[in-house]
């Protein structure tokens, strides 16, 4: 059976193996990235329980965000999750097929379609945010108290908006 790789291995072996990569850049990012896949992976199993992929769960996500009457444009959800055009028209049709969104005609632009979350979609969308949130907090608070875990937003925070600047 493979060894489990954790970002401290990984560092180790470039330490040993390949030393000028390892930088304070280098070493944040490796264990950014992986804390992002860690993350993602517990975010995927808590969202089985609500029969969601979490491509879907995006989708969902970002339409409750959405202002009120919770929609959007086909155009506007791809900005919003990482999915090709095709995968976003995959994901719309199963959604929609469930009852969780509704496509409807866009008042200015008859030739597009707005994605409406529909209100058993919002009940699935929050009640998935809900176990998604629990399961993450259980899962961060093993290396982080809430103290901690605010400084680390407003670090994340200020850093995100000076590179996205």
């Amino acid at each position: 059976m493979p060894e489990k790789q954790t970002a401290e291995g990984l560092l180790a072996r470039m330490r040993r193996n390949w030393p000028e990569a390892v930088t304070p850049t280098s070493e944040a990012m490796i264990r950014v990235y992986r804390l992002g896949d860690l993350v993602q992976d517990n975010a995927c199993r808590a969202l089985t329980r609500q029969n969601l992929t979490f491509s879907e769960f995006e989708v969902l996500a970002a339409l409750r965000s959405a202002d009120p009457p919770h929609e959007l444009s086909p155009t506007a959800l791809y900005g919003a999750i990482l999915v090709s055009s095709g995968g976003l028209t995959k994901i719309l049709r199963g959604l929609e097929g469930r009852g969780l969104v509704a496509r409807t005609l866009h008042a200015a632009d008859r030739r597009s379609r707005l994605v409406r979350l529909t209100e058993p979609g919002r009940a699935v969308a929050e009640r998935a945010m809900a176990d998604v949130l629990a399961s993450d907090t259980a899962l961060l608070s093993q290396g982080c108290s809430a103290d901690e875990m605010k400084a680390l937003a407003a670090l994340l925070r200020r850093l995100l908006a000076a590179v996205e600047a």
